[in-house]
């Protein structure tokens, strides 16, 4: 029992931690637009990327992004394919 315990506490402190933010792109190939989640940690302080496929085309787009004092602005968003 302890170490269920143990485990509800550490999810608990990760979905508490996290910060779901909704943010619309232009897909670098179609150039439709649509929204992306990004998922970070409260306490994250700089640069990221990740890549998610365009919802009207499937291409991949390589998002680049920095995160400082918890608010997010997207840099470039590119060729997943790289």
């Amino acid at each position: 029992m302890l170490q269920d315990t143990k485990l509800f506490k550490f999810y608990l402190t990760r979905i508490y931690n996290q910060k779901m933010t909704h943010k619309v792109i232009t897909c670098f190939f179609c150039f439709e637009q649509f929204e992306v989640s990004l998922e970070i940690n409260t306490s994250f302080t700089g640069n990221d990327s990740e890549i998610y496929d365009c919802e009207i085309c499937c291409n991949p787009n390589k998002l680049d992004y920095e995160v400082y004092d918890g608010e997010i602005n997207i840099n470039n968003v590119g060729d997943g394919n790289e």
